[in-house]
């Protein structure tokens, strides 16, 4: 693709090293790294990280060629006649400037979208409308923003006869370096909404700064905005997409038949989608086929096919301990680049797997595709692959032997049961087009269990984490809390995503608990919070580190460490009471302590810390400041004892925001991570993480005077309609929650229950809704609505989620 010294060159920016390194591939996250071989490692210095921190890791790894910030790092300390630097003032921007140079050499067309909502929807269905007519490079995902679009547009090669790429923004002025970069021929606004309206003076300024994307298009599709809030000089250019009778390209829709006028043209099509946003989006899709000329019988069958997008990863657990994640129904070699990161980072399993169809339409010599993909797959060191198609069947000499070949999904289902060992103990990825049809190999894969499940966003416990990053100096570290399965989430899996993110330190309440996240592939440092006698042997074996609370949990825990004949330090964290009365030395027992720590050359304090009783109350505030003033006086003595440092920390996720001067050297977030904030302030910046749903079982018509369920206290008072769903008591749906205490959303309606709850599944009242057996069922997806199940529970969020028993099963996601 370019050189270091075109790279330079084009940027701007000064080199040292060896200036003809090839560059063909871009990284910057270090944790992505597959094969350092003509890539190019860009470290951005971000609120949360520092990508020069790593680059002596990745220069140990096989990574040659950096572009770096000049005021970072000093280069003189590297080997310059094997490493190179390209030396930036800002390496985004360098990037960025790189993107856009490299999008200026193709003569092709390309699209760029924006807008509020829809963005990625309408970029995929337009992929999947286009795929036969053009070789298509579009944005992976939701790479939408100020490192994604760069990285995105980079992707252009000279195969590639269509770009489609997609710009989100959250500030002023952001879209001005994005609409340099894509230099969009036909622009397309989806919509616009409340998304990020924080970020701007007013709705207003909002839009203008996404119309930046349409300036310099020959031609615009714009949907969802009245034409009197567009530049003149846009609106000559634009096709008005909406309802109403203005719009230049008008749809209306009716029982799922799609009504479409433009000028003298009109025209009618059946979709397969009802709701109101889907029917938005198709219609935008159609705006630009029309645009680009595409017959209108050709737009009626290809919208007819077309297929619901994940826009996010699923995560699930397999037969034979394997874990499952599917990304089908997308399948070509940028998103199979993406999903094979994705696999790399997993190692919550033995081996990995790969199951991938052919991939359609790529633009490429098929030996030339295959050669490609043979070559991913082995740098990812895949240990099985699966091919299923005709074309990777005929390219198998490329693939590592004892790779299995079928082509066709039908073949591979009839060989399964003499497959289904080589998947034992493996992260598994499906990554297949959509004819090929996948969801049957996922559905003999995935581990049997009923229809409640608990979908856990991993992206949602990210997004939440920055947020609280953003609140801390960027010394203070980070302990999560994954006890009690993760609140209700699931542990090793919570953890594995949050040494991803790069907190530093976990704690959990049992030592077996924390053998599990070991066993999982964990490697960060682990507290113990109520560590048993019994167990301190295992948190020994498996380095986890015991929370010291009295004189006999120490001198017992001392012992431990003796009779197993260790004498080097180890690791433990103090725990005194400021208050909370719960656990924890009291602060007449300081001097003592400091004593037999001195005296015990076994043990090395990691941490002293303490426990906010109230820290969520404004109304016990006072109270809060007093422990934190005692947490600092125990501090100070152990700092004139104890000769070495150590970290401290009494910060809880409620303390996080109202108590800044407390954060001291850590944090630890609990419930916070999980989108539940201390106040309705906070409660804006968070996302709840997890969502409970089910599916109806049964509809049942039920007549005046008949009854519902046991003891007969479900009294119909008029005929009603009634749907039995899989949740009951033995799930975490409580009894209490019955008799019309509380209810569900069925298609968006709110649905109380009617009669007793019971063990397996209760009954809700759908007498209004229109719905039919198997449709999704929420119970709770968002925090208004967890909150909600507390209050007719009469308890606490944290209840809630750590209620929902082991037996739903869990579902990960991620975009």
């Amino acid at each position: 693709m370019y050189t270091l010294k075109q790279i330079a060159e084009i940027t701007g920016s000064e080199i040292k090293g060896k200036i003809n390194y090839p560059v063909n591939s871009f990284l910057t996250d270090s944790r992505n790294l597959v094969d350092g071989k003509e890539l190019l490692f860009i470290a951005l210095k971000t609120s949360k990280n520092n990508g020069h921190h790593y680059i002596a890791e990745l220069i140990e790894k096989g990574v040659t060629s950096f572009l770096i910030n000049k005021n970072e790092i000093d280069i003189n300390v590297f080997d310059l006649s094997v490493v190179s630097f390209v030396i930036s003032e800002e390496p985004l921007r360098a990037l960025q400037n790189l993107a856009a140079h490299h999008r200026s050499q193709f003569n092709i067309p390309v699209i760029g979208i924006t807008g509020s909502n829809g963005k990625t929807m309408v970029k995929e269905w337009l992929y999947q409308l286009l795929k036969n007519d053009f070789s298509i490079c579009r944005s992976p995902k939701s790479f939408n923003s100020q490192l994604g679009v760069p990285l995105s547009v980079l992707n252009l090669n000279s195969s590639h006869t269509l770009g489609i790429f997609e710009a989100g923004i959250s500030l002023p002025g952001e879209m001005d370096k994005l609409a340099m970069i894509i230099q969009p021929t036909l622009g397309v606004l989806t919509s616009i909404g409340s998304a990020h309206d924080e970020g701007f003076e007013s709705r207003e300024q909002k839009i203008g700064e996404k119309l930046k994307l349409l300036l310099g298009s020959k031609r615009n599709i714009i949907n969802g905005l009245n034409e009197n809030v567009i530049p003149q000089n846009i609106r000559t250019t634009a096709t008005m997409v909406g309802a109403g009778e203005e719009a230049d390209l008008k749809f209306t829709f009716n029982d799922g038949l799609l009504k479409i006028r433009k000028g003298t043209l009109e025209f009618e099509l059946q979709i397969p989608f009802s709701d109101e946003a889907s029917v938005q989006n198709v219609s935008t899709c159609i705006a630009v086929l029309l645009e680009l000329e595409v017959s209108v019988d050709k737009i009626k069958s290809r919208v007819a096919d077309l297929a619901p997008i994940a826009l996010r990863l699923e995560i699930k657990n397999g037969i034979h301990n394997s874990l499952i994640i599917n990304d089908y129904y997308n399948s070509d070699l940028d998103s199979l680049k993406i999903a094979l990161g994705f696999l790399h980072q997993q190692n919550r399993r033995q081996h990995k797997a790969v199951i991938v169809s052919d991939i359609e339409q790529s633009g490429m010599l098929d030996s030339q595709l295959y050669k490609i993909m043979s070559e991913m797959i082995a740098a990812n060191k895949i240990e099985q692959l699966i091919g299923i198609g005709k074309k990777i069947s005929a390219f198998k000499s490329f693939f590592k032997s004892g790779s299995l070949f079928f082509e066709s999904t039908e073949d591979f289902i009839r060989n399964f049961k003499s497959l289904d060992h080589k998947f034992s103990h493996s992260t598994v990825l499906l990554k297949g087009s959509r004819s090929f049809g996948f969801e049957g190999i996922g559905n003999l894969l995935q581990q049997k269990s009923h229809d409640t499940v608990l979908e856990i966003d991993l992206g949602k416990l990210a997004a939440n984490v920055d947020y609280f990053r953003s609140l801390m100096n960027p010394n203070v570290k980070i302990m999560c809390m994954v006890k009690a399965m993760g609140y209700g989430g699931g542990g090793s899996e919570l953890a594995k995503t949050l040494q991803h993110l790069g907190v530093n330190y976990l704690a959990v309440a049992y030592a077996d608990e924390g053998v599990e996240l070991r066993q999982s592939q964990i490697n960060l440092p682990v507290m113990v919070m109520s560590p048993e006698l019994d167990a301190f042997e295992d948190i020994i074996n498996y380095r986890l580190e015991p929370e010291i609370y009295s004189f006999k949990s120490l001198n017992d825990f001392v012992l431990k460490l003796d009779k197993l004949g260790i004498s080097q330090p180890y690791p433990v964290h103090i725990k005194v009471d400021t208050g909370m009365h719960r656990l924890g030395f009291e602060q007449n027992e300081t001097d003592e302590l400091i004593k037999i720590l001195s005296n015990t050359p076994q043990i090395k304090v990691q941490s002293i810390f303490s426990h906010l009783a109230a820290s969520d109350n404004p109304d016990l505030d006072d109270f809060t400041r007093e422990q934190v003033q005692l947490f600092t006086s125990f501090c100070q003595k152990f700092e004139k004892a104890i000769s070495y440092p150590f970290l401290k920390h009494i910060c809880n996720s409620g303390a996080v925001k109202r108590f800044p001067a407390a954060h001291f050297d850590m944090i630890r977030l609990g419930i916070g991570m999980h989108g539940v904030g201390v106040d309705s302030e906070e409660q804006i910046h968070l996302q709840n993480v997890g969502t409970l749903k089910t599916k109806i079982s049964q509809i049942k018509n039920v007549k005046a005077g008949e009854t519902v369920g046991y003891n007969r206290n479900g009294k119909a008072e008029k005929d009603i309609r009634i749907a039995t769903i899989p949740i009951g008591y033995a799930d975490g749906f409580p009894r209490i929650l019955g008799n019309g205490a509380f209810g569900v959303y069925v298609n968006g309606m709110y649905c109380k229950t009617i009669g007793n709850v019971c063990m397996d599944m209760c009954m809700v009242d759908i007498t209004n809704v229109n719905c039919q057996e198997r449709d999704e069922v929420i119970i709770f997806k968002n925090f208004d609505q967890l909150l909600a199940m507390a209050r007719a529970m009469n308890t606490i969020t944290y209840e809630v989620l750590t209620s929902v028993s082991a037996r739903v099963k869990r579902v990960y996601v991620q975009e």
